[in-house]
């Protein structure tokens, strides 16, 4: 049990649907209902009934929910505390919740190299809300999808993925060894939603339609897991980032998909970090680290 499975139940008991609360959350529904199912299983007890359209409490989850709400309570308290100090030097740094893991664990252990001791609390949202947190100085720094699609803010790509094609494995481009998008032109290809990213969603329809593909189904969410569902009971298909250590490359590892990868190489995913302009000198080491950082991928980004 941790605090995050606490703050995610805490959501849905709040919601009474899990749709809701992923979306306050930032999270997809499937991660989340997953969660819940596993700390269900720690604690050998149901914590929701659930029903066709229709989710509530236990009497069990209405008493866990009282000693949840204190225990989250009690602990932000305790990061508040911290906070107050004032000589405890910190940067706040946001991170996407979608991003990959191995980006934010390198962001942060390069800062840790560059300024040991400074606290780095990290609040997890979308892209879209971080950049405006780092607008409005409510983080100094965020790890999130790039292009950024907007100029008051600077930005690094830290990590490039390769985009593929994720189809059934028995489509017709499925013996293919790479695809442009213009192979995709009479062809149903999935968008999914730009609330999270939307620069890079924008970025991705322009160059399909660029390309003639113009049967695109916008779908209302990020869900890795029903998109797949879509894919094998429509046949449509869906652009996703290639790699061994991703979500989405785990989702589409079965017998009944296949991955071709695309060749186009002006079009990639593109995860790095975002700062205001003329960083702050009272943000400890934000200097220092995004030098670092520049250093070692300003001209070659890690391969997710």
């Amino acid at each position: 049990m941790d605090i995050q499975q606490l703050r995610y139940f805490l959501a849905v008991a709040d919601e009474l649907h899990f749709g809701r609360a992923a979306e306050r959350l930032h999270v997809t529904a499937s991660p989340l209902s997953r969660r819940i199912r596993e700390l269900e299983h720690e604690l050998g007890r149901d914590l929701f009934v659930r029903e066709h359209h229709h989710v509530e409490l236990t009497s069990f989850g209405v008493v866990f929910r009282g000693r949840a709400t204190d225990v989250v309570r009690d602990f932000d308290a305790l990061r508040e505390l911290a906070r107050d100090r004032p000589d405890a030097p910190r940067c706040r740094v946001g991170a996407a919740p979608l991003t990959p893991p191995k980006v934010l664990d390198t962001v942060l252990a390069v800062y840790r190299e560059t300024a040991p001791g400074v606290d780095l609390p990290v609040t997890l949202a979308s892209s879209a809300e971080l950049l405006d947190r780092l607008a409005t100085d409510r983080v100094d720094l965020a790890v999130v999808h790039l292009p950024l699609g907007r100029a008051d803010l600077e930005s690094l790509v830290v990590a490039r993925g390769r985009l593929g094609v994720a189809m059934p494995a028995d489509d017709e481009f499925a013996d293919r060894a790479t695809l442009t998008l213009r192979d995709l032109r009479h062809r149903q290809v999935l968008m999914t939603s730009a609330k999270v990213h939307p620069s890079v969603m924008g970025e991705h329809r322009s160059a399909l339609l660029a390309a003639g593909v113009t049967r695109l189904v916008s779908l209302p969410h990020n869900d890795v897991v029903q998109i797949a569902a879509h894919v094998l009971r429509t046949g449509a298909l869906a652009l996703t980032v290639l790699g061994d250590d991703l979500p989405t490359s785990r989702v589409f590892d079965s017998a009944a998909f296949r991955l071709v990868p695309l060749d186009e190489p002006g079009l990639s995913l593109r995860v790095g970090i975002a700062w205001r302009p003329d960083p702050d000198r009272s943000v400890p080491g934000l200097r220092q680290a995004l030098a670092a950082l520049r250093e070692r991928y300003g001209e070659a980004p890690a391969a997710l």
